[in-house]
C-alpha cells in the first residue's frame, strides 16, 4: 500500500511540473507573439509617417513641392478650357473625394472679399509665411494664400472641416514655391 502511495504521489508531482512546465513555455510563448505584435505595429507607424508622398511639380517656370501625408490622395485636375483662369490645379482629399481643396496656380494674383473675412498668418516648415482666410466666424478656413512667396497661388477649400482641414494645413506648411 505505501508503494501506491507513493506511486501516487510520483505520478501527481510529475503531472504538476509538467503542467508548470507547459504553463511557462506556453506563456512565454505567447508573450514573444504578443511583443512581436507590438513591435511590428510600432515600425508599421514609423514607416507610415517615412512613407508621405513627396510630391513635385514644374509649371510656368514655378516649382511646387509638398509632402502629402499617406492617407491623402491628390489629382491634377485638366485645364477648365471655358474658364481659363489658371494653368495648374491639385485637388487634394482624404477619405471622401467630395470634400478636398485644390492648390491653384492662377495666371493672375489671387484676390479676396473683405466682407466678413479675417486672416492669419502661419508659418511654413522652410521659414517663410502663408496667410489663412476665414469667413463669417466660421472655425473652417476657406483659402490659404502665399503673397510674400508668389500671390498667383493659393488653395481653397472644399467642404473639408475639423481634423481633415487642420490635417491640410499642415501638408501646406511643407510647400515650397521657388521660381526655376
Amino acid at each position: 500500500m505505501n508503494k501506491k502511495i507513493v506511486i501516487g504521489i510520483l505520478i501527481v508531482l510529475i503531472v504538476v511540473v509538467v503542467s508548470f512546465s507547459g504553463y511557462k513555455i506556453i506563456n512565454r510563448t505567447l508573450n514573444n507573439k504578443y511583443n512581436e505584435k507590438v513591435n511590428f505595429t510600432s515600425v508599421e507607424i514609423v514607416n507610415n509617417k517615412e512613407s508621405d508622398e513627396k510630391f513635385s511639380k514644374v509649371v510656368d517656370n514655378v516649382k511646387l513641392e509638398l509632402n502629402i501625408l499617406n492617407e491623402w490622395k491628390y489629382e491634377e485636375l485638366p485645364k477648365n478650357e471655358e474658364n481659363d483662369i489658371y494653368s495648374y490645379a491639385l485637388k487634394l482629399y482624404k477619405d471622401d473625394d467630395s470634400k478636398y481643396a485644390t492648390l491653384y496656380l492662377y495666371y493672375n494674383k489671387f484676390g479676396v472679399c473683405g466682407t466678413g473675412r479675417t486672416s492669419k498668418n502661419i508659418t511654413l516648415d522652410n521659414g517663410k509665411e502663408a496667410t489663412i482666410g476665414y469667413y463669417d466666424e466660421n472655425d473652417s478656413w476657406s483659402d490659404i494664400s502665399f503673397n510674400d512667396i508668389d500671390k498667383n497661388i493659393v488653395v481653397l477649400n472644399n467642404g473639408l472641416v475639423g481634423s481633415q482641414a487642420d490635417e491640410l494645413i499642415q501638408i501646406i506648411k511643407t510647400i515650397n514655391i521657388t521660381q526655376t
